[in-house]
């Protein structure tokens, strides 16, 4: 059997070990694109040794390679570099080979990070599925391009149905966005009990009733959202320490909990004082299987 198959046999059956030996045996014995690739993917995804990833991923594309799998890594090591003009030139270049949906994610990402709003909104809708994240990333960017028609319209159509449903929750947060208070209400409404609830959205659904002067509900939803962070700082007090959770570890715990409770027990006369709590959204990226000769994925080796 050939090293390589070999040490896919050995990953596939949780033999992390041996897998990981026998893939830096084989670029010792050879550096092709095959083997400097696979030993790329085992330290981007299993060490989380990124830079050491790159390295080889550096080495591969001198190689000219035929295949999509390392400039989609490399384009992941430059978003987590937060290099996002780099990204977007290595990404365009696997997309150039093969078009996949990780690359045209990973894409819109960076051109989301360098302001080109259109072109994300593009690359998300064209790989997004109903009512999920990436439908989510397509609305914020084309929230950020100003094209709020387009953008309510997804939104409007978001579907609590759909096998990909991301949540009630995120289309309320961008209907704030929006500036849809009485839509942003009735999504925040449909799971509010049924979640744990962090300050940030109870923040934003408070400054919603607050404009559609529910005032009333707006107190009780900080109200509520009071006595569930002295619930959770009277736990925290009671829970014992261990060797994985010390007492420094419970006092600044409890620390970030008071400082939580102090921020909604001012929330509602920062309100009344035109507070208007900011917009938090990350974007992430997405990885996969670039491993030549995994037979789980369908990959055949590299020629």
């Amino acid at each position: 059997m050939a090293i390589n198959e070999k040490a896919l046999q050995f990953f596939e059956d949780n033999n992390y070990t041996e897998a990981l030996e026998l893939l830096e045996q084989a670029v010792i014995e050879e550096r092709t694109v095959q083997s400097l690739n696979n030993l790329a993917w085992m330290y981007l995804y299993e060490e989380e040794d990124a830079h050491r990833a790159k390295l080889f991923l550096e080495e591969v594309v001198t190689l000219h390679p035929q295949s999509y799998f390392p400039y989609n890594m490399l384009g992941e090591i430059a978003l987590q570099e937060k290099d996002w003009e780099g990204a977007r030139e290595i990404l365009n270049k696997s997309i150039a080979i093969q078009p996949t949906p990780e690359a045209i994610h990973n894409l819109a990402v960076a051109d989301y990070h360098t302001g080109r709003f259109r072109q994300a909104a593009e690359g998300f809708h064209s790989i997004a599925k109903d009512s999920d994240c990436i439908s989510w990333y397509e609305v914020i960017a084309r929230i950020q391009n100003e094209e709020t028609a387009d953008a309510k319209l997804i939104l409007d159509r978001w579907n609590s149905e759909s096998d990909h449903y991301l949540g009630a929750l995120e289309a309320a947060d961008a209907y704030v966005e929006l500036g849809c208070f009485q839509e942003a209400r009735e999504m925040y409404e449909k799971e509010w009990a049924d979640y744990f609830i962090s300050p940030y959205v109870i923040s934003r659904y408070a400054y919603v009733l607050f404009h559609l002067q529910e005032l009333q509900v707006c107190r009780q939803v900080i109200d509520q959202g009071i006595a569930g962070k002295l619930n959770e700082i009277e736990e925290e007090r009671q829970e014992l320490c261990d060797e994985s959770w010390s007492e420094t570890d419970k006092a600044e715990r409890i620390e970030e909990l008071q400082e939580e409770l102090s921020g909604l027990e001012q929330l509602f006369s920062k309100l009344e004082s035109g507070f208007r709590p900011a917009f938090e959204f990350e974007l992430h990226h997405e990885g996969g299987c670039y491993l030549f000769g995994c037979k789980l994925h369908g990959h055949p080796e590299y020629v």
